[in-house]
């Protein structure tokens, strides 16, 4: 068998003037970064990613091919890539050589002989206004599976599995897409819910509100109709707007800081020290630029997903804003779906709570294990717990007699995860009685 041909390519970020390094696949077929000796010499630099540090050594195969391997998204633009190059799924370079000018974020993977593609956005100039009719083909074409036009092709692609397309939102309130040749970022990503669970977008969009409610800094989503279609419009925390101007602000997910494949973004995936897990997680939010606060944070999200049903907190639904002067701040928690009440997830934990993977099974040691796993000092874990645990079972009981009807099994949910972490943590605090919460056989939630 042919031996792969060597291939180089250049990694920017939409503010870098010069490349801030080079990918580069191998004669063998392994995968390498070395960052550009400009980019390091820059005051201002910062790391592409934790799991990437600003070094002179090149990055070996595993990290890099992890990392590179995180901006591919499985949609039907990669399937397209494939099947029209004759490229493996494997062969990242060769599809990034191909799709890397549509990267998610501020980076872009492009070819030695072509100039960088991602540049700041000026509202005022940038932009072609969609009109109503448009945007409803769009979600339309969305809808029913059918490809988008080629003047219409998304600009800017979102991971994830659901049916998304990436806008820019104008201060006149209309939607629009970038103007060909511009580069210009997106402001809001349009998401459609499973065909399987309709009612997805209100309960994101929901849940999402509900969290801001209790203090958590979240991006912002609204649940809305577009023609026949229940949509979701999530603003995007990755940009920054100021005055009529739009940048990218660089993001990696928690998968990526820990150097680890999509693959393996549920602790269950993996194995002991190639996992998401406690300890990984530790790691990662030990690298911010406020330990103690992130650790807390999130703590506190944890809780929140725990008593809401969210146990689709993988590694890629978790993010880190990196930024220049090397600032590692924890991203604005994000994808915050009620999983549980669809009645077609798993209830295993995305990862352990101590030797807990299901919720039912945790226990205040659990707790208390988990909390020292991310960094929180032992001394204190059982006070930061109670107080933590104790405040959003307050604010949530509060909300929760405002709960609209269709939300009667997100508060029947909550009686039921409230009263084990009242009873396991010993906290004494007043639930009102509620119908019960039931699961069928095998571990499978019933809306």
């Amino acid at each position: 068998m042919a031996q792969p041909l060597m291939l180089i390519l250049q990694v920017w970020l939409e503010a870098s003037p010069e490349p801030v390094g080079y990918f580069v696949k191998g004669d063998d077929g392994d995968l390498s970064f070395t960052y550009n000796a400009q980019w390091l010499a820059d005051p201002s630099c910062h790391a592409l990613s934790l799991s990437l540090p600003l070094s002179e050594e090149a990055f070996g195969d595993v990290p890099v091919r992890a990392w590179f391997g995180n901006l591919l998204h499985e949609n039907d633009q990669l399937e397209a890539t494939m099947a029209r190059y004759g490229i493996e799924r494997s062969d990242i370079a060769g599809l990034l050589e191909h799709l890397g000018a549509d990267c998610p974020g501020a980076v872009s993977v492009l070819g030695l002989d072509r100039p960088p593609v991602k540049r700041p956005g000026t509202l005022s100039e940038d932009y072609d206004p969609l009109d109503e009719g448009t945007l409803r083909d769009i979600v339309e074409r969305l809808a029913t599976g059918k490809l988008l036009p080629d003047e219409m092709r998304d600009p800017s692609p979102v991971a994830g599995v659901r049916r998304k397309i990436s806008l820019a939102a104008l201060p006149d309130g209309r939607f629009a897409l970038p103007k060909n040749g511009t580069g210009a970022p997106t402001t809001h990503i349009l998401k459609l819910p499973d065909r399987q669970n309709l009612k997805e977008a209100r309960d994101e969009a929901f849940l999402t509100d509900l969290a801001a409610r209790c203090g958590f800094e979240v991006g912002t989503c609204i649940a809305d109709e577009i023609g026949e279609h229940d949509v979701l419009l999530i603003n995007r925390f990755d940009r920054l707007i100021d005055s009529d101007k739009v940048y990218r602000l660089h993001v990696e997910d928690f998968a990526q800081a820990s150097g680890l494949p999509s693959d393996l973004k549920y602790e269950r995936r993996g194995e002991a020290g190639r996992r998401f897990d406690a300890p990984k997680i530790g790691a990662i939010l030990a690298a911010t630029d406020q330990p103690a606060l992130a650790r807390n944070t999130f703590l506190k999200m944890t809780l929140f997903n725990l008593l809401l049903g969210n146990n689709d907190n993988h590694a890629k639904n978790n993010g880190l804003i990196l930024a220049h002067g090397g600032s590692v701040q924890l991203a604005p928690f994000y994808d915050l779906t009620p999983v549980l009440m669809g009645g077609d997830y798993t209830d295993e934990l995305a990862f352990n709570v101590g030797a807990a993977s299901h919720f039912d099974a945790i226990t205040a040691e659990d707790l208390i294990a988990f909390t020292a796993a991310i960094g929180i000092p032992a001394s204190g874990a059982l006070a930061l717990l109670k107080a933590a645990a104790g405040e959003l079972i307050d604010q949530i009981e509060e909300l929760s007699e405002s709960f609209p009807r269709e939300m009667a099994a997100l508060d029947r949910l909550f009686g039921h995860t409230a009263a084990h972490i009242n009873d396991i943590l010993g906290l004494e605090r007043a639930l009102r009685e509620r119908d019960a919460h039931v699961t069928k056989g095998g571990g499978w939630s019933l809306s």
